[in-house]
């Protein structure tokens, strides 16, 4: 009966392992997902504002800003903001 109890031991200290490893996998995924997030979203304000100053050069702000809708991008970019 030892040996059962030896082994059981065994695969809860393997089981516990996995768990800490699949957490640590997930919480790296999650970090790296983020500032892939952040550096998509920085990107984005910055052409953002380059084609505000390029409008406001060329005397177009107007017609383009109101004629503008967000890109996809952006769009997705919101909403994965406003679900997190």
């Amino acid at each position: 009966m030892l040996p059962k109890q030896d082994i059981m031991l065994k695969l809860a200290e393997i089981e516990e392992s996995l768990n800490q490893l699949e957490q640590s996998l997930h919480d790296r995924i999650s970090a790296e997902e983020q500032e892939g997030l952040n550096t998509l979203s920085n990107k984005i304000q910055k052409m953002d504002s380059q084609l505000s100053s390029i409008e406001r050069n060329t005397g177009l702000k107007t017609v383009v800003m109101n004629n503008r809708e967000k890109s996809y991008v952006l769009q997705k970019l919101e909403l994965s903001f406003k679900t997190s």
